[in-house]
């Protein structure tokens, strides 16, 4: 559960009144790692000021900047031994207390160096299983063993009393209760700060580049950002035809989230909209990446990992102008094979059993039931087979990224592939 409450926007509406600047998006830089060699990379000037002509890119900008408002985020270095559980709570929180911080924002805000922080996301996990020893609190916890969760956490600072290894804590201060928080533990030495603030430079950077080449006006039409993790889609404003009666729109895809590990990513998506005596219907397709060469191997537009190699980031953020346009010759390609049905009911068939067996993990059992009671209807036209696919679509929340992507990303494969 994030710490601040979401930011959601949604338009259907390209307005050039909605820009923004490379000014403004230096700003949002301040602070981030990597941030002079981003700088050359995307062509920003400090001393020219560049429009990026991206629609809803200034709504974007503003919702972050409110999120930056409410909380500061600091990544602090300190012994394991000086982090002592304090306090369990309910829903897998606890309470840490963190010994010997020399961070001056934290010492200003905290007016001491011991500070006291609940744990947000896994962070409490991860702490406790350092030490194998969540779940058996958990289990006191639970039975309200609290004099034998203090025994046995004063066991484990006597037996760590000499442990000099260090842990990366990243802790946010909500400005608006005053309260800490442990968002995460990382390495020391691995993690780099590509953080929001960092992916949507590089996306609004990049497409612009895009835009000016390709002649190309995209736009906004939904994001969720929150503290810790940011989805946006940014839509193509101008249908390609594909057939008489079907046209295709490209979306490009940027998730971040600060947490995991490998968690950066560009990619596509695209809607396919066919039209029958004067009612449309159209269906949400997410190819897994690019196809780089003739062997079947599909890679992420852009992917990095918050541990990765700032120089090898570098020159894949690079490479994102010219990925965008092999994306969209080769999803132009494969949409035409979708336009050839000839069966649509055998593929509808076709695509129930390769899904109604999906694993509850990536397709929760309230989808499945409602998914085997639509996809069990026949279907006597292609129109119909996309209106049932839109049906399946519209069941999936808007935050539950998993269970939505695995179905387009499946429904895509099953409709080029029909095998």
């Amino acid at each position: 559960m994030a710490i601040l409450e979401k930011e959601t926007f949604h338009s259907e509406e390209f307005g050039t009144g909605d820009f923004t600047t490379s000014k403004q998006v230096l700003k949002m830089l301040d602070g981030t790692d990597y941030q002079e060699e981003l700088k050359t990379v995307l062509g920003i000037s400090e001393k020219n000021t560049q429009v990026y002509k991206i629609g809803n890119s200034k709504q974007l900008l503003e919702a972050i900047n409110i999120l930056d408002k409410q909380c500061s985020k600091e990544d602090i270095v300190v012994k394991r031994k000086n982090v002592h559980l304090k306090k369990l709570l309910e829903g897998e929180k606890a309470i840490f207390e963190i010994f010997g911080i020399d961070n001056k924002y934290l010492l200003k805000e905290n007016k001491s160096d011991l500070l006291e922080a609940e744990t947000t996301y896994s962070a409490k996990t991860d702490l406790l299983d350092y030490y194998h020893f969540n779940k058996f609190a958990n289990y006191c916890s639970d039975l309200q063993y609290e004099d034998l969760v203090g025994t046995i956490n004063r066991y484990l600072i006597k037996v760590n009393q000499n442990n000099d290894e260090g842990v990366k804590l990243r802790i946010l201060h909500k400005t608006d209760d005053k309260k800490f928080y442990i968002r995460a533990t990382t390495s020391p030495s691995e993690y780099k700060n590509f953080g929001i603030n960092f992916s949507v430079a590089v996306a609004l950077a990049s497409l612009d580049k895009y835009v000016e080449s390709a002649k190309h006006d995209i736009y906004i039409s939904n994001y969720c950002v929150d503290d810790s993790s940011i989805y946006v889609c940014f839509t193509f404003k101008n249908p390609v035809p594909v057939a008489s009666n079907i046209s295709l729109t490209f979306s490009l895809i940027l998730e971040n989230d600060e947490l995991k590990r490998g968690a950066v990513s560009f990619n596509g998506l695209f809607k396919l909209t066919i039209t029958e005596k004067g009612k449309t219907s159209q269906i949400y397709l997410k190819p897994e990446g690019i196809k780089k060469d003739k062997a079947y191997t599909e890679t992420d537009l852009l992917t990095y990992a918050h541990r990765g190699n700032g120089n090898t980031v570098m020159e894949k953020i690079s490479e994102l102008p010219s990925l965008i346009d092999y994306f969209i010759k080769q999803v132009s390609e494969d949409a035409k094979k979708i336009a050839l049905i000839k069966s649509p009911d055998s593929v509808r068939s076709l695509i129930f059993d390769k899904i109604k067996f999906a694993r509850q993990e990536v397709f929760s059992k309230k989808y499945k039931e409602q998914f085997k009671k639509r996809m069990s209807i026949s279907v006597d036209s292609l129109y119909k087979l996309f209106e049932l696919l839109r049906e399946v679509d519209e069941l999936f929340e808007n935050d539950d990224v998993i269970s939505r992507d695995y179905w387009r990303q499946k429904l895509y494969r099953t409709l080029i592939d029909r095998k």
